[in-house]
């Protein structure tokens, strides 16, 4: 029969029972009230007893903590299913503020891990999930042809909930967690454009996608960032301020939030040239101003028609089944790499190059830098010589 005991030097009482072999155990009930650590020393030996009589299921086990907590708290444990753990985690994005477009890479995530799941398995608590569904869930993901960057990036977003249960004690740990990440054996990695392709880009580039071209190259900016510019942006026909769409909400400090580039003499003559004087909050682009990047008619689409007439290879990866998306080397966003890694050649200090980028992080930046073999050239140049060849031996 189940008893309490409480050491002198202790302030909670410690359960008595005999496990299923008939052996006294001890454990402690972190409860300092006698009847509720009564009835907790009860619970231990009732679910003591089913595991003896093979009763101890997991709905079992669930329902004598259950009761217990509800005896002791007057609330019981999160019962809640997953699909419903999953649809309060997304209103929980919603209420936080999380970017639009965030949210519309997260949806697929969770509408693909339930539908993994089946029905059935998406009524049961989340606490059931079990890293090899989430495995199998990823391999899932890399089976219907997206990368393994993709597949992760799924586990990844499936963390945040798995942990934001964990830190409010509904899970009692994260399955996310055992679930190793996967060697990107993919060499999906975007590289810089020549200055040659940028020239070749504005030979057959209209007006705005001139000045969309030029943006990007001396600034780094992004596709949407730059297209939706408007007068206002530009400060005393020499700086070109602006909120990065991507990293804004994650920078803490207001002054921070806004990248503030000083304007190249490319950028400067461009704005000089445009014939019609704008008005003030005018669109730098009109024709662009509101575009989607995606879509068929989007600008990432009108961008690679501008890079066919250049006649510039995207240098494009292997071609995917099911829902893989093909990659491709050279878009856009290669305008970045060109500008970071024009100013790494260059010399220029990394901080310089951070705040043009408006990366807040090292790792991220670096991963921007191609430096050519002329900037090792520099480096090596001005290595001390220390090594003199021995003069022949006269014959």
């Amino acid at each position: 029969m189940a008893s309490i005991w409480k050491h002198p030097n202790s302030p909670f009482y410690t359960a008595c029972f005999n496990d299923e072999t008939g052996r006294r155990l001890k454990r402690s009930t972190k409860l300092s009230d006698r009847k509720q650590a009564m009835k907790a020393a009860q619970a231990f030996e009732d679910a003591v007893n089913k595991a003896r009589c093979a009763e101890l299921t997991h709905v079992a086990a669930f329902k004598v903590i259950n009761d217990l907590v509800i005896s002791i708290h007057g609330d019981g444990l999160d019962n809640r299913s997953i699909s419903q753990h999953i649809t309060d985690y997304q209103a929980s994005l919603v209420i936080r503020k999380t970017k639009e477009s965030t949210l519309k890479r997260y949806l697929p995530v969770f509408d693909g891990f339930l539908a993994h799941l089946g029905e059935a398995r998406s009524k049961a608590r989340l606490a059931s999930v079990t890293p090899q569904e989430l495995e199998s869930f990823r391999n899932a993901e890399l089976k219907a042809g997206k990368s393994s960057g993709t597949a992760d990036f799924a586990l990844k977003v499936l963390n945040g909930m798995f942990q934001k249960a964990f830190k409010h004690a509904i899970i009692p740990h994260n399955p996310v967690g055992a679930v190793d990440a996967l060697e990107n054996s993919e060499s999906e990695e975007r590289h810089p454009f020549t200055d040659d392709q940028v020239s070749a880009l504005l030979a057959v580039a209209d007006v705005e996608w001139q000045g969309m071209i030029l943006m990007a190259y001396h600034t780094g900016i992004r596709l949407n960032d730059a297209a939706n510019l408007t007068r206002l942006n530009i400060e005393g026909g020499k700086l070109l301020k602006f909120c990065d769409q991507k990293t804004a909400h994650r920078k803490k400090l207001k002054k921070d939030k806004e990248t503030v580039v000083v304007m190249s003499h490319d950028l400067r003559s461009y704005f000089a040239s445009l014939p019609v004087p704008m008005a003030k909050d005018a669109p730098l682009f009109p024709s662009l101003f509101g575009k989607q990047s995606g879509s068929a008619g989007g600008l990432s689409n009108m961008f690679g028609r501008l890079m066919v007439k250049a006649g510039i290879d995207p240098e494009q990866g292997v071609a995917k089944e099911g829902k893989g998306r093909r990659f491709s080397a050279l878009s856009f966003h290669s305008f970045r790499h060109t500008m970071i890694s024009r100013l790494a050649n260059s010399g220029a200090p990394e901080a310089v190059s951070k705040a043009i980028s408006g990366h807040s992080t090292d790792e991220a930046h670096r991963r921007y830098v191609h430096l050519d073999t002329a900037a090792q050239e520099k480096v090596v140049a001005k290595a001390p010589r220390l090594w003199k060849p021995a003069k022949a031996s006269a014959a």
